[in-house]
């Protein structure tokens, strides 16, 4: 039993440790320019910034919890709160491969199960396009000419986006509202997917639709969770979406609102379209070509790293000192539990 508990303790030890080391690495190499961006920022704007990303966070958190809700009503909106940072800490230090999967872990150790919470990240997922697709759309029709002006086929490429997205939510609740369409799914991917690897992909996804089927069945029951989910995450794009105004607008008082606003989304909707030239980010590049026409290429870069501040480092920031704050603890207990076997 004192050997379990010393091999359990000295384990945590270590992967505290690593996950101290891979933090500084990636505050190093990948988020160093927002860092120094920050540097340079005036303290209105940086507390300005500051409270837009915090106020997303907890909209967010409102979100997760009216969807994890319907399977753990204890579920609470700090927990929502925690569980979108938590996610984006382990997104960032896995370098994105980890996301999904902590998310759902977070969700177990709130009363979960790991269907439902599976069910709950996809759909977090799924909703959280629609309202994409929507304010796309809106901002389509009130500024289309914006982008057209700004890109070739602008509004082709937009339309293009959407449908891409419209695609991939089609496919998902098709297949998981349609057992048919499921099985007709495995076996076209097992008929022409002849590598195990790809298999093994097809099997997980098969998993997560599996679960998908159940969350949605779940939750379309309660009409008014629907409601309030699509209306938090509209509400949480509108926060995002006032970022870059409200960053721009200290230097170009005379700066176009809603043609910022447009112009964010639909960075938003074709960051996941257009290729991205020199390994840059598909959503940086969109931004830039987008924003350098507006206030320059200077300015646009300036922005864009305020923005990835608040909708990307700060609910890091957040998950990193919930993540090491609880492994400190698990740390301490342990501790305590082995100098208590110690001394029995």
């Amino acid at each position: 039993m004192k050997s379990s508990i010393n091999r359990k303790l000295i384990l945590n030890i270590l992967l505290f440790v690593v996950m101290i080391g891979v933090i500084v690495f990636v505050i190093r190499d990948s988020l160093g320019e927002i860092f120094a961006e920050l540097g340079k920022t005036s303290l209105p704007v940086l507390l300005g910034v500051t409270a837009l990303g915090l106020i997303s966070q907890i909209i967010e958190g409102y979100t997760i919890k009216t969807i994890a809700g319907e399977f753990q009503p204890g579920f609470t909106i700090r927990d929502g709160f925690f569980a979108s940072a938590y996610s984006t800490f382990y997104r960032v230090i896995t370098f994105g491969t980890g996301s999904i999967l902590s998310e759902v872990i977070y969700y177990h150790k709130k009363g979960l199960k790991y269907s439902e919470g599976t069910g709950t990240s996809a759909l977090r997922m799924i909703t959280y396009k629609i309202a994409l697709m929507v304010w796309a759309f809106v901002f389509l029709i009130v500024k289309g000419d914006a982008i057209q002006a700004h890109i070739s086929n602008g509004i082709f490429l937009v339309i293009a986006g959407i449908g891409v997205t419209l695609l991939i939510i089609s496919t998902l609740l098709l297949l998981s509202l349609n057992i048919n369409a499921q099985v007709f799914f495995v076996i076209i991917c097992n008929r022409f997917l002849k590598r195990q690897k790809l298999r093994d992909g097809v099997d997980r996804l098969n998993e997560q639709i599996y679960s998908l089927r159940g969350a949605i069945k779940t939750f379309i029951r309660d009409r008014s969770a629907v409601l309030r989910v699509f209306c938090s995450n509209m509400g949480k794009l509108v926060v995002w979406y006032l970022l870059p105004y409200f960053i721009l607008v200290q230097d170009y008082p005379e700066i176009d609102f809603f043609l910022t606003v447009a112009l964010i989304s639909f960075t938003v909707i074709l960051g996941g379209v257009l290729p991205a030239p020199g390994g840059i980010g598909g959503f940086e590049f969109v931004y830039v070509l987008l924003f350098r026409n507006v206030v320059g290429r200077v300015d646009a870069v300036s922005s864009l790293l305020l923005y990835r501040y608040a909708t990307y480092l700060l609910p890091f920031l957040i998950g990193m000192i919930y993540v090491l704050f609880n492994k400190q603890r698990q740390i301490n207990h342990e501790i305590k539990a082995a100098k208590k076997e110690a001394d029995s």
